[in-house]
């Protein structure tokens, strides 16, 4: 079924890693006033795992929403601080749909 999808997790995948600091997100990172040179891209101590291959294969519409909204919260914020950052990022994984997607949160 995960080949159908176009996953390329094994069959007996119970939902991939998710990477909370993407490559667009790093990239938005990368030229923020008082966030640059904090996060590196795809860094191991913000992964979550997905329940399931439904809640995360790939690089899915909602994941690069999601993107989108901190890449955009970054440019609207250009003073914000790491607090304000972590807090925005805690406000999107406590979304109904994202706890459903990554029940552990981050």
């Amino acid at each position: 079924m995960s080949q159908t999808l176009g996953c390329s997790e094994p069959p007996q995948c119970k939902g991939q890693n998710h990477h909370i600091i993407s490559r667009p997100i790093a990239k938005g990172l990368s030229r923020h006033a008082t966030l640059k040179g904090l996060f590196e891209p795809r860094a191991p101590r913000f992964v979550s795992r997905a329940k399931d291959e439904q809640a995360h294969c790939g690089y899915q519409d909602w994941h690069r929403k999601v993107d989108a909204e901190v890449v955009e919260w970054l440019k609207v914020h250009p003073k914000a601080t790491l607090e304000q950052f972590m807090d925005k990022l805690r406000e999107i994984y406590r979304r109904p749909e994202m706890k459903a997607r990554f029940p552990h949160g981050f």
